[in-house]
């Protein structure tokens, strides 16, 4: 296969820290190419319609849903491939197929990660018990990336609504670490009786279509598309290459399922940003932009404390609702285009402010001769994430931190607990022969909240609480919290499909936030007041370097106190494991431990002491 230009051209200087856009692509129901979205965009048009007796629910919903007959047809002329595939995987592969036939990536390569964004995947086969493997995103991912002929492990990013966000920084973070010089990402969620009945359960979703940031919102709307961004490491890039420019990802720390107040997290992620991108050069900030009444707040009330409120914004749920794990990226891919284009995109639905702050959004398509904008997203678990892109000659952003990992060691395991049913080991030295309850009443034991937990979430709670029990607050304040598992949140999964069945519609908004598997990070976060970076992903293997590799990129783009990362598995009182370490920088660069701290505490100081 022959390689486009840009391809060409890229490879000349491979090896630098540059990271750019070489192709993209959007499937939803506006259109199958990026450009075809685009212009329906232009045009005012919107995919949100309302059901009434879709996926077999009681209750009608306003929704923007992919003709699913449609792109099983596509798959079938397409597909090089005899194997079976669930919806959720042909459109994954459909909008992967276009985006790598664009640049003439040969997607086989080693040189080449399959990093998904997803948060939920091909849950509606839990359906059918006997299909319960094809509900692990893992077993997808290996599925999407064997198609097109690449045996690398993907990654799978399934970090609630910021995923599509991401998955693009832990992209950025693959390249940079040199270990690949391409990355496909692909975001993508479908629909399904499960989904929309969570939402409802919540009393989030709006019968009409919805309307960001405006006064007469009621609520959001929920879509289906799939978006993949791909993106190469060069070091000759041209001015009309969209070069990652910066990113950041921070936790509230303040509650699951509802955003902070303040706009804590948004706060920070823009702030950040705003450190490597001139406020004077950025076209637009594209927002999540839910109509929510909350949502929309506390992000007006996160622009007016970074001071950015009187620069354009967008929002882009109007016309696709919210497209869950493609979101972040059929977000980033329009924005794109629209400075591409010298536009700004409307706010689909928008007409008189309706939030307490300033935000400058437009029902109108505005003009721009800017080529920068940023992408924010924000998520249950308390999870906030934005990325900068931008043209021109500027580097990307790398982590003053990034040249530690260069020097071995590069990493060094400050505690390390092992939970399991036979024992609890903390720094090979068995504390307990305790149930997971059971530690709580040994190790914490003040914290009522955790019997709300699902049972994935007390795990990792209470491997967190036996390695953080001592460390100062003030370290714990820029720790990031990166957490692994292979079953995500099956469990949960599996009890809240019960209560929604034929013979018993009954969601619970209760039960339904703990269907994502990284409440567990956002769980950690609150009880230990962690602001910093909080990420899950899920895999099908127990690799525990594999996933120290992973969470050690976070140096590169960011500056963590330390890394709270690790297995945390769940599935059955008789069945489970955390396998949970504190990592950090090597100690010949451990001085920025020593310096946030009071205590003056040592590298090797970081074990807890119980007794």
């Amino acid at each position: 296969m022959g390689k486009s230009g840009i391809l060409q051209e890229m490879e000349r200087e491979m090896g630098s820290d540059m990271i750019v856009k070489i192709a993209d692509n959007i499937i939803s129901p506006l259109g199958l190419t990026t450009e075809d979205n685009l212009n329906a965009l232009l045009q005012g048009n919107s995919g949100l319609s309302l059901h009434e007796g879709t996926f077999g629910l009681p209750e009608a919903f306003c929704a923007s849903l992919l003709d699913r007959n449609l792109i099983t047809d596509l798959f079938d002329r397409s597909s090089l491939s005899l194997g079976k595939y669930t919806f959720f995987e042909k459109l994954c592969i459909l909008s992967a197929s276009q985006a790598i036939a664009d640049c003439s990536l040969q997607a086989e390569n080693e040189d080449v990660i399959f990093i998904i964004s997803t948060t939920k995947g091909n849950v509606d086969v839990l359906e059918d018990s006997e299909k319960s493997e094809e509900a692990f995103p893992s077993y997808s991912a290996r599925k999407i990336a064997e198609y097109f002929g690449n045996h690398n492990t993907p990654e799978v990013i399934s970090n609630a609504c910021i995923s599509g966000v991401c998955a693009q920084i832990e992209a950025v973070r693959a390249l940079l670490s040199e270990s690949y010089r391409y990355a496909v990402v692909i975001g993508a969620d479908v629909l399904s009786k499960f989904i929309i009945s969570g939402f409802q359960s919540f009393k989030a979703l709006s019968m009409e279509p919805c309307k960001p940031f405006d006064n007469a919102r009621t609520g959001l709307n929920l879509g289906e598309a799939a978006g993949t961004i791909i993106l190469g490491r060069t070091g000759d890039a041209t001015p009309k290459s969209w070069r990652y420019t910066a990113s950041s990802n921070h936790n509230d720390a303040n509650h699951i399922s509802g955003p902070s107040r303040t706009g804590e997290g948004s706060f920070r992620v823009i702030s950040d940003l705003l450190k490597h991108v001139d406020k004077a050069e950025t076209a637009f900030i594209n927002l999540h932009g839910t109509a929510t009444a909350y949502n929309d707040e506390m992000e007006s009330i996160a622009l007016e404390r970074a001071g950015v409120s009187d620069l354009p914004a967008n929002g882009l749920k109007g016309f696709y609702g919210h497209t869950l794990g493609a979101a972040g990226i059929i977000e980033t891919i329009l924005s794109m285009a629209a400075a591409d284009a010298g536009v700004i995109l409307p706010t689909r639905g928008f007409e008189t402010c309706g939030t307490s702050r300033q935000v400058n959004v437009d029902k109108n398509i505005r003009e721009t001769g800017k080529k920068a904008f940023f992408k924010i997203l924000s998520g249950f678990g308390g999870s906030n994430a934005g990325i900068a892109w931008s043209k021109g000659e500027r580097a990307c952003h790398r982590s003053n931190d990034a040249k530690c990992l260069s020097n071995e060691p590069g990493i060094t395991t400050l505690a390390h607990v092992r939970i399991s049913p036979d024992a609890t080991i903390l720094d090979g030295r068995k504390i307990s022969d305790s149930s997971i309850s059971g530690l709580y009443r040994e190790f914490a034991g003040d914290y009522p909240k955790f019997f709300k937990m699902d049972s994935l979430c007390r795990l990792g709670f209470m491997g967190a609480e036996i390695l953080l029990k001592n460390i100062p607050e003030e370290l714990r304040e820029k720790a990031a919290v990166i957490l692994f598992n292979r079953n995500s949140s099956l469990i949960t999964d599996r009890n809240y499909q019960k209560t929604i069945s034929e013979d018993n519609y009954f969601p619970s908004p209760a039960l339904f936030v703990y269907t994502l598997a990284n409440i567990v990070t956002g769980e950690i976060a609150i009880r230990h007041k962690i602001h910093g970076e909080t990420a899950f992903h899920i895999t099908d293997e127990n690799n525990a370097g594999l996933q120290e590799e992973i969470a050690a990129r976070a140096y590169l783009t960011s500056s963590p106190s330390f890394i709270l990362t690790g297995w945390v598995d769940y599935n059955n009182e008789s069945d489970y494991l955390a396998d949970l370490r504190l990592i950090t920088r090597n100690c010949d660069s451990a001085s920025i431990l020593k310096s946030d701290s009071e205590s003056n505490i040592e590298c090797e100081d970081f074990s807890p002491n119980l007794n």
